[in-house]
């Protein structure tokens, strides 16, 4: 019976040595350790149109637009970007996430510069044979970076990082075609486009 339980022993006691030498060879190796992995810092997380940022590239239909400049639009916690795309002599602004609720919301859109507005903008405008019915207004603190072309007077000795305050007027008409005004000081501007689906525009992130 004896002889039995040195057995025992003997068989647990290298068992327990083989285990202990296996995680002291897991520890040396590169990402060993029993711990939970740390995540790899600066890993690329893939990002979306909602992400833009100042050098990325955007694919829409089959032409390539540099995103120059960037406003980032905060009001009271609710976030959207417009971009500022150019290809060549064509410049457009992709506005992602204006509205509050739905997953769509991508517009792409040009600044109409015919449209002069002095006043408050009224409840509808009427551009051509379009009728542009005031769907949604507001105010926004904003955040201006890079080519914003028209607005780069609000950055000029600005220190990095300034804000800038923004009212806006969002309208719709038949169809996917809509239209933003915006008031920046005493200073209104018009842009105007159509809605489009996310899958219409291609980010290539830049360097």
């Amino acid at each position: 019976m004896i002889w039995i339980l040195l057995v025992l022993l003997t068989v647990v006691g290298g068992v327990t040595a083989v285990g202990i030498a296996v995680n002291e060879r897991r520890k040396s190796l590169p990402g060993g350790g029993g711990g939970p992995k740390a995540l790899t810092a600066g890993a690329d997380v893939e990002r979306t149109v909602r992400d833009l940022r100042v050098d990325d590239v955007l694919t829409i239909d089959g032409k390539d637009f540099l995103c120059e400049g960037l406003i980032g639009y905060d009001e009271d916690g609710h976030r959207w970007i417009a971009g500022r795309v150019v290809d060549g002599a064509e410049v457009k602004w992709l506005v992602v996430g204006i509205e509050r609720a739905g997953s769509g919301g991508t517009r792409l859109m040009t600044q109409d510069d015919s449209q002069s507005i002095a006043g408050y903008p009224p409840e509808a405008i009427v551009i051509g044979e379009a009728r542009y019915v005031l769907d949604k207004r507001g105010a926004a603190t904003c955040q201006l970076h890079g080519d914003v072309g028209t607005l780069g007077d609000l950055k000029k000795d600005r220190p990095a990082g300034h804000v800038e305050r923004c009212r806006w007027w969002l309208y719709s008409a038949p169809g996917e075609d809509t239209l933003l005004v915006e008031q920046w000081g005493g200073d209104y501007r018009v842009l105007r486009g159509n809605k489009i689906g996310d899958g219409i525009v291609e980010l290539i992130p830049g360097s």
